[in-house]
């Protein structure tokens, strides 16, 4: 005979549990659910939260994986709840959960729960350097509570500062224009946090974003000054070049030309013998030129105060701004004629070009 699961005596040849322990095991879990929400919602205190659940666990047959499900569904409410500005005693409620459940906290955060309701509260934090002002030191002090309690990576926390920053810059250009005061916000905030505007890793590359670092690169040139925070390039600079902007996943092509020799014949031929002919007549040809835009890679464009610099695993090209003698932009790149002897059109796709056409107008060629 079959036992039954939760109370572990004989349920009969077909059935794998007593109706009515399958009933209480219900009854135990929308129990355990309204519990944890009292607790969330203040009506009950820590200490009888976590005496309470003790009590009820065996009773009504929770498992672990009961208490794991009933927390997930009520840790979730309880973030989506939250608003700014936060209580004080948001974490101290937070921390009395996680200890009073009794799950190891990586269980308890299997569907990533608690990291959503860590990045909230990180966020909510940083949010107060735009919206309120408050100095970043006094903002780390805040996250570094919230982490201590509900611990994230330093790419999740990297992923936080980041989307405050692109909610800042999406509110700062919605009127197409980047006040002083907006400029020394976003940089005081990517110089405290270490942040290059002009080389952002792709997957934070908002066109808000990036308008605002090159509206500020644009506004150093006209006052004569290059950028303040140095980039890593992975090309060789001269000593009084300077990297303006980076862009990445660039395609380069390039103009390849080719020739072959074209036309056609007259006459007869003549067997002479078994393998052998003799052909007789003129032939009348000339050469014919063809040319198709070859991909040469894709990589990272670098845009410096003297030079267009495209890099990728398979090439490494320099175009300086004196040997230009024509720029074509297009809505997704640009098209560059340069001096030489036999010149050949040279695109780069996969980019908005009105940056770099403003950096020409404003650096001296």
């Amino acid at each position: 005979m079959a036992k039954c699961k939760y109370c572990g005596e004989s349920a009969g040849f077909f059935s794998r549990s007593h109706k009515e322990c399958e009933e209480k095991h219900t009854r135990g879990i929308d129990g355990m659910t309204h519990l944890m929400r009292r607790y969330f919602s203040g009506t009950i205190s820590a200490i009888d939260f976590g005496a309470k659940l003790s009590r009820n666990r065996d009773p009504y047959f929770l498992s672990e994986d009961d208490i794991v499900t009933c927390a997930d569904n009520v840790i979730g409410e309880f973030a989506d709840s939250l608003r700014r500005p936060f209580n004080s005693d948001i974490l101290p409620k937070i921390k009395g959960f996680i200890s009073n459940v009794g799950v190891p906290y990586a269980t308890l955060n299997k569907n990533g729960t608690l990291d959503r309701l860590s990045l909230k509260l990180f966020q909510g934090y940083v949010v107060d350097f735009f919206a309120k002002g408050v100095p970043l030191s006094q903002i780390s002090i805040s996250t570094d509570s919230v982490t201590s309690v509900l611990p994230l990576s330093r790419q999740q926390r990297d992923e936080a500062y980041y989307n405050v920053l692109n909610k800042a810059a999406d509110k700062f250009m919605a009127d197409g224009w980047l006040a002083d005061n907006e400029q020394r916000m976003i940089e005081s905030y990517t110089s405290s946090l270490g942040i290059a505007l002009n080389c952002l890793p792709l997957q934070y590359q908002t066109e808000s974003l990036s308008r605002i670092g090159q509206a500020i690169v644009l506004k150093d040139l006209q006052q004569g000054a290059l950028p303040k925070k140095p980039l890593t390039v992975p090309v060789m600079l001269a000593r009084d070049e300077a990297p303006l902007w980076v862009y990445d996943n660039i395609t380069m092509l390039q103009e390849k030309i080719t020739r072959e020799y074209v036309g056609g014949s007259r006459g007869m031929s003549y067997r002479i013998c078994k393998g052998l002919t003799y052909r007789t007549g003129s032939f009348k040809g000339h050469p014919v030129e063809r040319s198709f835009m070859e991909t040469i890679g894709i990589g990272q464009l670098v845009i410096t105060n003297k030079n267009l610099f495209f890099h990728c695993p398979t090439a490494s090209v320099k175009i300086p701004y004196k040997k230009l003698v024509g720029v074509t932009p297009y809505s997704d790149g640009l098209e560059v004629h340069k001096e030489e002897a036999k010149p050949k059109r040279t695109v780069f796709q996969g980019f908005d070009a009105w940056f770099i056409m403003n950096v020409l107008n404003q650096v001296n060629i």
